[in-house]
């Protein structure tokens, strides 16, 4: 493999890490949110939810590292292999590409999108 060709993979598994870091963190909040809900409804115990939220901090703040690494990586990436002409251009596309990716990417980098 070329230079260029493991540039171009370590940019595709950072971007990958990156949407699945924040999939993660969104889930990791709505789970916790819920969980205090419930608790405040009295309908499961401060045990239970504890039980739940210490563990899904913790992957929430992994994940939050995670995310500030790979986006360190996509920012470097970007920085060589620019998307637009100018500063402004390259976030526009990079945000507009990342938020379709958030939902649409797969899961197994195997797997095409329909």
């Amino acid at each position: 493999m070329s230079h260029e060709q493991v540039a171009a993979t370590r940019g595709r598994m950072s971007y990958r890490l990156l949407v699945l870091s924040w999939r993660v963190i969104f889930v990791s909040i709505a789970v916790i949110a819920s969980t205090q809900v419930l608790k405040a409804h009295h309908l499961i115990s401060q045990g239970v939810s504890v039980g739940i939220v210490a563990p899904l901090a913790a992957v929430f703040v992994v994940s939050v590292l995670t995310a500030i690494v790979t986006m360190a990586i996509q920012a470097a990436h970007f920085s060589v292999s620019p998307l637009g002409k100018g500063p402004v251009q390259r976030q526009m596309r990079f945000s507009h590409m990342f938020l379709v990716d958030l939902v649409t990417l797969p899961l197994n980098p195997g797997a095409r999108r329909k």
